[in-house]
């Protein structure tokens, strides 16, 4: 087994937390159930994750963005556990200041070889006139790109070796 990576272990627990909410959120367990696990445990755990990626970060982008989901998550789990239910409210130039800040640093980041933020370099037409295509696309690619073991100069040479923007187009089709 190999060396425990800390940082992708708080990712990947965070990534299934909100899984989680939403799927408690969604299935009626949180309200007609009667069950308090969003409030009771998925968003202390959300909360702790975030605290400790603030120490994993590689990227200003990505301190924030925990620095941010801490003390977000906490102030909604106090609003369900109050029962008052009042969303909290997010500073928008935190937001602002987090959009402008870059998504990756190249030498921070060694998973990410090609710090362009997962998108490729020119989108066709029906690509910009649909975001959603847009991200659906920068997820894909990101997932194929992290799981590669091949130079960038190498995408497309072979079954091992793809490239992500060819494979991930031809499986999201951008409605016309």
């Amino acid at each position: 087994m190999g060396e425990f990576d800390s940082k992708k272990y708080t990712e990947d627990a965070l990534i299934k937390q909100a899984a989680l909410i939403e799927l408690h959120s969604k299935d009626g367990s949180a309200v007609t159930a009667g069950c308090d696990c969003i409030e009771g445990k998925h968003l202390h755990i959300v909360e702790g994750l975030a605290e400790e990626g603030m120490g994993f970060a590689v990227s200003e982008r990505e301190k924030k963005f925990y620095e941010i989901l801490a003390p977000f998550s906490q102030s909604i789990r106090k609003a369900i556990e109050k029962g008052d239910f009042i969303f909290p409210e997010v500073d928008p130039k935190t937001l602002e200041e987090q959009r402008k800040l870059p998504l990756t640093e190249k030498k921070s980041n060694p998973d990410n070889p090609a710090p362009r933020g997962y998108a490729p370099y020119g989108w066709t037409e029906c690509e910009k006139a649909h975001p959603d295509v847009q991200r659906k696309i920068r997820r894909c690619a990101r997932k194929i790109e992290k799981r590669q073991t091949c130079p960038m100069e190498d995408w497309g040479s072979g079954k091992e070796c793809v490239n992500p923007y060819a494979v991930c187009r031809a499986s999201i089709r951008c409605p016309s």
